[in-house]
């Protein structure tokens, strides 16, 4: 029966997620398998074959997906099988060393050394090179991305840091057809980026060979902000459209039969060019089969067509499944398969919309998954931009690459001004997002049967019903952390900074103390990245929105010292803040921070107080006027889950003399330590008061300060104190009750 192949393609997705030892999975498997039985039972055995199959099969390619080499310094003969990219002063690229690939990585030292790397370093050449491999980091914040395990999908276990890259011991070997189609792709993405203004080079060579190193960080952001970084993909419309194309004449020039056969040829020639990523490679993939099918002069149902595809791509490396491209690719397109007859809409933007809206319920689930937040815009915005990307700048971006005539050049790169800044009026000028929070499993598995009720219910023309399932289910993430009993105070890894989360029972409030800050250092012009990073945008933002936090009611900035609020500007941008709380020396410079944004900042000295639900926290120090720069910083008190805290800013000595002189008994359980663990605080006289049983540490890896001091390390495991450092354990949370609760660290 037609249709039919998805069912086991289904089981065998469900199988290799379970393979990966996700429970869930494992349950969703069985229960899918029984009903098969109970209601499909002829498709039960092929569907367990297939699941039994593919579930062996991950553990056998998992099982052998390990290195041979080991740590240390090493010289290798190193193969470029790809372009290296190069970013500012940085280069890096996955190279072979023998059979096994690693990822180097390499600090450029000159701008004459960076033009002769670029020129030289092409896909098949062969260098000599000493250096040191060493483990990936893994991921040191929760919902950050984990390095490691990306690389580890990709079968690397290594990074590879040379001393030196000699160009005269490099030399070019006979490129295998792979690495000569990725020069290939090369040259293209080059002869874009030489004839067309940034911009739009950045589009063209994003549509054509799906290369997005041109585009504009903001313009990049918008798109996947307003879910429309499908139409910068290439996918099932790109391909569609360059077969009818390349048919249509190649039809004129010989048989049908020869016509199909050297698409079907070329087919997997294109998927290299364009990048070979999941959602190409199934494109590319259900092209061939359907193509197969008709030169046989048969027909094959799409949804048969998408299924075999997906098995083959399984086969091929089945840690595609955990791509989020591959997820949505196979998500979208399934649901628009199968929904596509209940479209009812006559005129072309009634259908649009529909089309729109039941790619926004599939991608639904993933979306949240992954980026935490949905955009209210994209819907409409999708009306607009699929006709005007698949009709208009998709085909013309084929005709201003291929010739790059002036008149044609400069209409291509007016319709991408326009679409950029429209792209920009609706992500930065005028957001409208919801940001839910990375849904827990059960969460998920609600939505994903929301979304089946919706897309049901739509089928019966009760589409309002449907969409209201959706929303409860919204509504449900929305108000889980309010009736969560638990707390949790988080201590992330933000490098050499401070940043502390503290989340109240029932979410009554969240403070934020401090936010990091990744310290601007100017340097030369060729050395400056495109992105480079960014406490803010890359950790503490994410985190935010990854906990589904709106909003901060007190964002509490300890001193104006850049390492503890230099990531303040991009949460006020992100997040809604109600007040900011600071120290009398920081007040003017945060005030002058927070005035774009609207937010009241408040000084705060010893003596203030507030209560939230039963719970008081208390500003020790400073005294009013304190005009200090490290001495003068906030100090808090507080009791949460049944243990004191002291959040100790960076005081150094004489304050904390002064504390004890104020406070001759004050006990903390919990010790944030001073200035990151400098020699000139934590004094052994402030221990013995304090006595700390636990002692965190927010410290940045192999900073060049030496924080934290072995005389502080040595003071603390006198005391008795369990010490966690951000630098050795990542992340710190304690996730507490009213009256108890327990301490994870990232990495144990």
């Amino acid at each position: 029966m037609k249709g039919q192949a998805v069912y086991i393609a289904v089981a065998a997705l469900l199988a290799a997620a379970a393979a990966s030892l996700s429970k869930p999975a494992f349950f969703l498997l069985v229960g899918y398998l029984l009903l098969l039985f109970f209601r499909r039972k002829h498709l039960l055995v092929p569907a367990l074959a297939a699941a039994t199959f593919f579930f062996a099969y991950v553990l056998i390619v998992d099982h052998h997906n390990k290195t041979t080499l080991s740590g240390g310094r090493h010289t290798f003969f190193i193969r470029f099988s790809a372009q290296p990219t190069i970013d500012g002063d940085r280069l890096q690229a996955p190279v072979k060393v023998g059979r096994e690939r690693v990822q180097l990585r390499y600090m450029i030292r000159t701008p004459a050394e960076k033009e002769a790397l670029q020129t030289h370093l092409v896909p098949g050449t062969v260098c000599r090179v000493a250096g040191t491999l060493e483990r990936p980091m893994p991921s040191s914040n929760p919902y950050a991305f984990d390095y490691r395990r990306y690389l580890r999908l990709h079968r690397i276990h290594w990074l590879f840091f040379p001393e030196e890259i000699d160009l005269s011991a490099c030399a070019r070997d006979r490129p295998t057809m792979i690495e000569q189609l990725v020069s290939l792709r090369e040259a293209g993405v080059r002869r874009i980026e030489d004839h067309l203004p940034p911009e739009a080079a950045g589009i063209a060579a994003a549509l054509i060979y799906g290369e997005r190193r041109q585009l504009d960080d903001s313009v990049l952001d918008g798109y996947q902000q307003l879910g429309l970084i499908h139409l910068l993909a290439i996918s099932g419309g790109h391909v569609t459209l360059l077969v009818s194309a390349v048919f249509a004449i190649a039809i004129r020039l010989m048989t049908r039969e020869a016509a199909v056969l050297t698409l079907m040829a070329a087919l997997p020639v294109y998927a290299v060019l364009a990048g070979a990523s999941p959602p190409v490679l199934r494109a590319c993939m259900t092209g061939m089969i359907v193509l197969a099918v008709g030169w046989k002069k048969g027909t094959i149902h799409p949804l048969d067509a998408l299924s075999w595809t997906a098995l083959a791509l399984f086969a091929f490396d089945p840690y595609m499944l955990w791509d989020v491209g591959f997820q949505l690719s196979f998500a979208v397109t399934f649901v628009l398969l199968v929904h596509f007859p209940a479209l009812a809409a006559r005129s072309m933007i009634g259908r649009l919309f529909e089309t729109a809206l039941a790619a926004q319920l599939a991608a639904l689930p993933i979306l949240l998954y992954h980026f935490y937040e949905i955009s209210i815009w994209s819907v409409g915005l999708n009306v607009l931009f699929v006709p005007l990307y698949s009709f208009v700048i998709l085909p013309l971006a084929f005709v201003v690459a291929a010739l790059p005539f002036p008149p044609l050049v400069w209409l291509f790169s007016c319709l991408i001004e326009l679409t950029n800044n429209v792209v920009r009026f609706f992500s930065v000028d005028h957001p409208l997002t919801i940001v839910l929070g990375r849904p827990e499993p059960w969460c998920l598995a609600v939505y994903v049967a929301a979304v089946v009720v919706a897309l049901l219910l739509w089928e019966r023309g009760q589409l309002f019903r449907g969409l209201a399932a959706v929303a409860m289910a919204m509504v449900l993430q929305l108000v889980s952390p309010y009736v969560d009993p638990k707390g949790e105070v988080t201590v992330l890894d933000v490098g050499q900074g401070d940043c502390l989360y503290i989340e109240l029972p029932h979410r009554k409030a969240i403070y934020l103390i401090d936010t990091g800050g990744t310290p601007k250092i100017k340097g030369e012009r060729w050395r400056e990245r495109k992105r480079p990073f960014s406490v803010g945008r890359d950790v503490v933002v994410p985190f935010l929105k990854a906990q589904g936090v709106r909003t901060i009611d007190k964002l509490i900035l300890t001193h104006d010292d850049a390492d503890h609020i230099g990531a303040a500007p991009e949460v006020l941008k992100a997040v809604r803040v109600k007040e900011i709380i600071t120290s009398p020396k920081a007040l003017p410079a945060i005030q002058a921070m927070a005035r774009p944004f609207s937010v009241p900042v408040a000084a705060a000295s010893q003596g203030k107080r507030w209560e939230e639900d039963g719970m008081t926290f208390a500003v020790i120090h400073p005294e009013a006027g304190n005009q200090d720069d490290n001495n003068g910083s906030l100090v808090l008190f507080t009791r949460l889950g049944g243990l004191t805290w002291l959040f100790a800013g960076d005081i150094e000595k004489e304050a904390e003399q002064a504390l004890i002189g104020i406070y001759p008994h004050l006990r903390a359980d919990v010790l944030k330590v001073a200035h990151h663990g400098s020699k000139t605080s934590t004094t052994e006289m402030f221990l013995q008061a304090v006595k700390p049983r636990v002692a965190i540490i927010s410290v940045g890896r192999s900073n060049r300060y030496g924080h934290p001091s072995p005389d502080v390390l040595a003071r603390l495991k006198q005391q008795g104190a369990v010490i966690w450092r951000t630098d050795e354990n990542g992340a710190i949370r304690y996730l507490y009750d009213r009256t108890s609760g327990t301490f994870q660290v990232m990495k144990p």
